[in-house]
């Protein structure tokens, strides 16, 4: 058994690094854009950019427009920089709540060099002006780290700085950092000696800090926004020097604007219009020790050119320049750029970006087909027909085919669950369960759907009888699975070490008997109800020498066996299994699709596509994997090279890629 776990885990880790190639495509984000990043720098006018947002995508934009997409995570991406020297990029990805995580990848390919975790937030990442150093800002006091950026080693630690920063940036020697606190501080720190220099004073609490000024007034300058003004500040001395007013305004600035002329631009929200302005850092010279009443006066900043065109309800998110052009992310996803010429007319934005898919929810098959769930419609295709319409959805989030019907729910919420009618477009659906709680897990085992509300309640619905009951109520359920027709399976959190995380219900009796099985969490299982006394499968997180460890398993409800499948040396707590006899599909480690033989105990990686896995059904002939961005990868059984990757467009046709 240990020669057999040692060689599934280095199964794991040698294909951690495999990685697919983007999908190029005008598409963009799904959500909030985050963070922009432009490639030009003193010696590159390169127009290329990258864009990040809360799908987890990084798109590489080109001065053509086109995109390349790709995911990098299914969390959060907040913030990316790039290596000046090496190309790497290094991002902050995130969950909001306790993971923190700044990795550096290849440009590229996308594969790891190395990932930090922290508890903290981060607040800031900056690579060093000749790229030997990244520097993270935490949000824990004496929370800086500059790292070692080719081998991901803490070269320091420093503790000398107190407070949080939110900015850090070095000169071209790199022998000296410049760093921000929101406490109102602008620290130097020597990064040769690797200690605290001088601190001084100045504005607290601004955001989108940016220093600027090049040729001989080199970073001369700091800006920071609060309170719908920008505040200038004297990098040398923490002294403010101008205040401009500004509604919801986007800061941001560009090395490229002439020897001794990089100036700070900034947007302004006019009601009607937008408005891009520009303040010269040469123009700021004369407010090197301005008085009170010449900071609030200062020369004015120039107009650059109003602007409309934003649609309805979207907000700009993030800025920034390059070669010439100002590119802008919103709220909703999409990406505007315009020239940094002067104009006297209002200018029209137009979005690079554009919604050129629908959005597939979930996917299940019959065995010969495959249906699929968007956000208003039920669709039948395979990977050799035509797509057709079967019936509408009215919002659901998730998918069972089931004889001539599809039971529609959705996942965390209370919305009622539906039985709709496949065959007959025209017949209402039918309402199945109300629920009283939001709605965890749903499964169709047989004839009967079960189902978990909040973490407390596992209930039995039969479809035949229309009749419903609860069966097992507790603490912390994650999942449960209908072994025969008087015994369930229930996954759960451990509350101790004498506490089995996975629990056999008598349904008649209510008996509940703890299982033979150490973890801390059990979940996702899968289990063949047509093979009675077949192996329960699932996904288990335990914590072996003080770190988390995550295995799929397999449990023989006859024999008390439990053994391990696959493990990953960390925590991922919402990783899939999907059994088709006798492959166990899984995406543990959520980067891509393992198939197990649970046969042979041979395992497989199916290469994955730009966007990462959530879910994979298959047929005799073909796999489907349903991705995050709501494309579908096909693949032939016992292959691991993706024949098509499919996206449904808005008007209802797939685009294969």
């Amino acid at each position: 058994m240990k020669k057999i776990l040692s060689a599934l885990v280095l199964f794991c880790a040698f294909f951690a690094n495999i990685v697919a190639q983007p999908y190029t495509s005008t598409q963009s984000h799904e959500g909030k854009v985050n963070m922009l990043f432009p490639f030009e720098s003193e010696t590159s006018q390169d127009k290329s950019f990258y864009s990040i947002g809360n799908d987890g995508f990084i798109i590489k934009w080109a001065d053509d427009g086109m995109g390349e997409h790709y995911q990098i995570t299914d969390m959060q991406l907040q913030m990316v920089v790039r290596n000046p020297a090496t190309g790497d990029i290094a991002v902050y990805d995130t969950d909001g709540i306790s993971v923190h995580r700044v990795s550096v990848l290849n440009s590229k390919t996308f594969a790891r060099r190395y990932t930090k975790r922290f508890t903290d937030s981060v607040t800031s990442i900056s690579f060093s002006e000749k790229g030997t150093y990244l520097i993270v800002g935490t949000a824990s006091v004496n929370g800086t780290y500059i790292i070692n950026a080719r081998t991901g080693s803490i070269s320091k630690r420093a503790n000398d700085i107190t407070g949080v920063v939110t900015m850090a940036k070095t000169g071209p020697s790199e022998k000296t950092a410049v760093m921000y606190s929101p406490t109102g501080s602008l620290i130097y720190y020597d990064l040769t000696r690797m200690r605290f220099i001088r601190k001084f004073s100045t504005e607290s609490k601004l955001q989108q800090p940016v220093l600027f000024g090049s040729g001989k007034l080199q970073n001369r300058f700091f800006a920071g926004v609060r309170d719908n003004a920008i505040y200038i500040i004297d990098a040398t001395n923490g002294k403010t020097i101008a205040q401009y007013s500004a509604k919801d305004p986007i800061i941001f600035s560009s090395p490229m604007d002439g020897e001794d002329d990089q100036g700070l631009y900034f947007t302004t929200n006019n009601g009607r219009n937008y408005s891009l302005m520009m303040v010269n850092a040469q123009t700021l010279v004369g407010q090197i020790g301005a008085g009170s009443s010449q900071i609030f006066n200062p020369p004015a900043a120039l107009l650059v050119k109003y602007f409309t065109g934003l649609k309805s309800r979207d907000t700009f998110t993030c800025g920034t320049k390059n070669s010439g052009s100002v590119i802008l992310g919103t709220q909703s996803g999409n990406i505007y750029t315009m020239t940094d010429i002067p104009e006297s007319e209002t200018y029209s934005l137009f979005p690079i970006t554009e919604k050129m898919y629908e959005k597939i929810y979930d996917l299940d098959t019959d065995g010969t087909d495959f249906y699929i769930l968007t956000r208003d419609s039920i669709f039948r295709t395979s990977y050799s027909k035509t797509i057709e319409r079967l019936s509408r959805n009215s919002g659901y989030t998730n998918l069972i085919k089931y004889n001539d019907y599809a039971i529609l729910w959705s996942k965390n919420t209370k919305k009622t669950v539906q039985l709709a009618n496949l065959s007959d477009s025209t017949a209402p659906s039918e309402t199945l369960l109300t629920p009283q709680n939001e709605i965890r897990t749903l499964r169709v085992f047989g004839n009967k759907i079960v189902y978990i509300l909040g973490t407390s309640s596992v209930g039995i619905f039969d479809i035949d009888s229309r009749t419903n009951a609860e069966v097992y109520s507790g603490t912390s359920i994650q999942d449960a699975a209908l072994i025969d027709d008087n015994t369930l399976y229930v996954a759960k959190t451990s509350t101790g070490s004498n506490d089995s995380p996975l629990i056999s219900v008598n349904i008649q009796t209510k008996e509940t008997v703890p299982l033979k099985f150490t973890g801390n969490v059990a979940f996702s299982l899968s289990y063949d109800y047509e093979r009675p006394n077949s192996p329960v499968y699932g996904i288990a997180i335990k914590t072996l020498n003080g770190r988390p460890s995550t295995e799929v398993f397999s449990y023989s409800p006859s024999s008390k066996l439990y053994k391990a499948m696959l493990r990953l040396s960390d925590e991922d707590t919402s990783a899939f299994t999907s059994l088709y006899a006798p492959y166990l599909y899984t995406n543990i480690g959520r980067n891509q699709v393992y198939v197990c033989n649970i046969n042979t105990r041979q395992n497989m990686t199916l290469r994955r596509s730009a966007s990462m896995p959530v879910k994979a059904e298959c047929t005799s002939q073909r796999v489907a994997v349903l991705n995050h961005n709501g494309s579908i990868s096909w693949y032939a059984p016992n292959s691991q090279t993706i024949l098509k990757d499919w996206y449904l467009t808005v008007d209802g046709d797939w685009f294969e890629f």
